[in-house]
């Protein structure tokens, strides 16, 4: 049961909840190098990733660059922090978030380990989700290093 129930809060968007005004959160998640389509290993699942529970309960919001390793079975391997805003504060919180992704190759090449620069920003604000997804929208729009 218990497992049931964390498995439901970790595909529901986060909401904080603060005196009767609800705060939505997303993350959005963008593909530097390579892009998304010239891509050989792609994440199993296509949702946006989660808000880091550590994050959101400090109301902590910003931006991080990634370098990811996905071996030649799908795993992830190293991940280095290449910015961040704020400094390096989003780094463990987004690295085990980054760690339980599942790979799988959508080319037509062999598997080969690949490296990955990607973003993710962590977004806070809006009285709804599609509100929430504007914001992380723009967000992800400026720079991310301090």
């Amino acid at each position: 049961m218990k497992y049931q129930i964390l498995k439901l809060i970790s595909i529901l968007p986060i909401v904080i909840v603060t005196s009767a005004n609800a705060n939505y959160a997303d993350v959005k998640l963008t593909h530097i190098n390579p892009e998304k389509s010239a891509a050989q290993w792609i994440r199993t699942k296509q949702f946006s990733p989660q808000y880091p529970i550590e994050l959101a309960m400090k109301g902590i919001v910003g931006c991080g660059v990634f370098k990811v390793t996905v071996d030649e079975n799908g795993k992830t391997g190293d991940v280095e922090l290449v910015s961040s805003i704020p400094k390096k504060v989003i780094y463990k919180p987004a690295k085990k978030v980054i760690k339980s992704w599942e790979w799988k190759n959508v080319s037509d090449e062999p598997n080969l380990a690949e490296e990955k620069v990607i973003r993710l920003d962590f977004c806070m604000g809006g009285k709804t989700e599609v509100e929430a997804k504007a914001r992380c929208a723009e967000q992800a729009k400026l720079e991310c290093s301090a």
